[in-house]
């Protein structure tokens, strides 16, 4: 039986979190919750997800850019696939798109809260089919063309 895929849920909004960790694990997923950033990364440099939920807009205004931006540049984490969530362009009136905003905001996807559960799990899926893809794809140290 395969290992269940890990999903970190990172965001201060308690009940958002809680309604994601019920619908994914209903998915099949392991879900693990950290309403703030500095308990985001606490979790994960000890149990390493497989993908991470993240919000932009926690205590400070920047914490899931500066968080995901930190993730990125770190070689062991950098693989992890982050999707954004957020509500940033509603409350302050700033525009903000993945495309627009790649140069400093390496995250794989992004999307606006309200979310659909549907339009989630499919997001998720595809993050981690990506993941899987990669790995799959990565010659083995013990390949013939690694020799």
């Amino acid at each position: 039986m395969a290992e269940k895929k890990k999903i970190l849920i990172i965001d201060d909004d308690e009940d958002f979190g809680k309604a994601v960790s019920m619908m994914l694990e209903h998915q099949g997923f392991t879900v693990e919750q950290a309403l703030n950033a500095k308990d985001g990364k606490s979790c994960i440099d000890s149990r390493r997800p497989d993908l991470i939920i993240l919000d932009v807009m926690m205590e400070h205004m920047t914490d899931g850019f500066d968080l995901c931006f930190a993730l990125k540049r770190d070689e062991d984490l950098s693989r992890i696939p982050i999707l954004m969530v957020t509500a940033i362009t509603e409350k302050t009136g700033i525009p903000y798109s993945l495309e627009a905003d790649e140069e400093y905001l390496k995250a794989e996807d992004y999307v606006q809260k309200p979310i659909s559960a549907s339009d989630l799990v499919t997001r998720v899926n595809k993050l981690l089919n990506r993941l899987a893809g990669k790995q799959r794809n990565k010659p083995s140290s013990t390949s013939p063309s690694s020799l």
